[in-house]
């Protein structure tokens, strides 16, 4: 659990471990003793264990997500070292979520904005992270409105997950990202300003009301018209597509991007063959630690598997918080069912 949800290095962990059998008289002993460790709510940490618990039961109460009883790349790398000259096994892929994917889908997107960004010259008048939240939501729905809820509400929830593991009063201020509430809110406003009726349940994830949502039909309508304008002379003739876009998946993520109809991978090549590049621009999923970016020098967006496990993760959490006896709609990538209305 606290490699799988809470993303806390395998070396530490491992060190908390050892002996723990004897340091610990019971359980609860050692419950405090994490969470003091590790710098996580006690009651919080209580909750995970209890869910965790029951991951693979078969009752009600069980999210549709499962994640691999197996750690994450960090740990994954040091057991598969070989030890005796022979060669490692092959790397276990990455499980098919549908929540993942459709968080992934945004994320890619707003690498995505960064890469149109740069690879045009477009002006830089504000921060560049919201300038390509903003590209990928309206890309979303301008040119892919069929995956447009569900990407866009999974990535808001996918933030406020984010957002609800720190205190709010230490929500940050600093650096170039905003934090992630902020974030939420932003894509939600973009979200509202293209449809108020389609993009209901995204308000109210982020708890918009009704003076909010006003507001963001009216400048959020700005942005959308300025978007409209500056990719309107980048984007591909009608009918045609680029040559210079190509999307690759290692064995270890090959599984995850090409599940379902359409797959993950079919729709990021859509939206890539969509722009006018003038030079080869690569989305590359790999397995290793780490998150995604944009790099210029080779015109790559690289995605980390430990990035989709850590989506995964929230996927599992997002369930857990569903209300019993909701419905379910189909998945926008891997043909799985996710929550519909989860609470806030």
């Amino acid at each position: 659990m606290l490699l799988r949800a809470e993303r806390k290095p395998w070396a530490e962990v491992r060190a908390f471990l050892k002996n723990a059998h004897r340091n610990y008289a019971t359980g609860d002993d050692l419950l405090k003793a994490a969470a003091e460790h590790f710098k996580i709510d006690r009651k919080r940490l209580a909750e995970l264990v209890e869910h965790w618990r029951h991951i693979n039961c078969r009752h009600a109460a069980v999210p549709g997500y499962a994640v691999p009883d197996r750690p994450f790349p960090e740990a994954e790398a040091e057991s598969e070292a070989p030890t005796d000259g022979a060669p490692a096994p092959a790397p276990v892929p990455v499980p098919v979520s549908a929540f993942a994917a459709d968080v992934t889908l945004h994320v890619v997107l707003h690498e995505l904005g960064h890469a149109v960004i740069r690879e045009f010259d477009l002006m830089v008048l504000g921060n560049e992270e919201t300038m390509a939240d903003a590209f990928a939501t309206h890309l979303l729905t301008e040119h892919f409105p069929e995956h447009a809820v569900r990407a866009i509400t999974a990535r808001v929830r996918s933030l406020m997950i984010e957002a609800d593991e720190v205190p709010r009063d230490q929500w940050t201020v600093r650096g170039e990202h905003d934090n992630d509430a902020r974030r939420a809110h932003r894509i939600a406003v973009l979200a509202i300003a293209a449809d108020r009726e389609k993009f209901a349940d995204v308000a109210r994830i982020v708890g918009m009301s009704e003076e909010d949502i006003r507001k963001a039909r009216d400048y959020g309508s700005d942005i959308h018209r300025a978007w409209r304008r500056t990719l309107s002379p980048l984007m591909m003739p009608a009918g045609k597509i680029s040559r210079e876009a190509r999307l690759r998946a290692d064995e270890s993520t090959r599984a995850f991007v090409d599940a379902g109809n359409p797959s993950l991978a079919s729709v990021l090549e859509s939206a890539l063959r969509r722009i006018d590049w003038h030079s080869q621009v690569t989305v590359d999923f790999v397995r290793g630690g780490g998150g995604a970016g944009w790099n210029r020098s080779q015109r790559t967006i690289t995605v980390n598997s430990a990035y989709l496990q850590r989506f995964i993760a929230q996927g599992v959490k997002a369930e857990a918080q569903a209300a019993p006896g909701e419905e379910s709609e189909p998945a926008l990538s891997t043909g799985e069912t996710g929550p519909k209305n989860p609470k806030d």
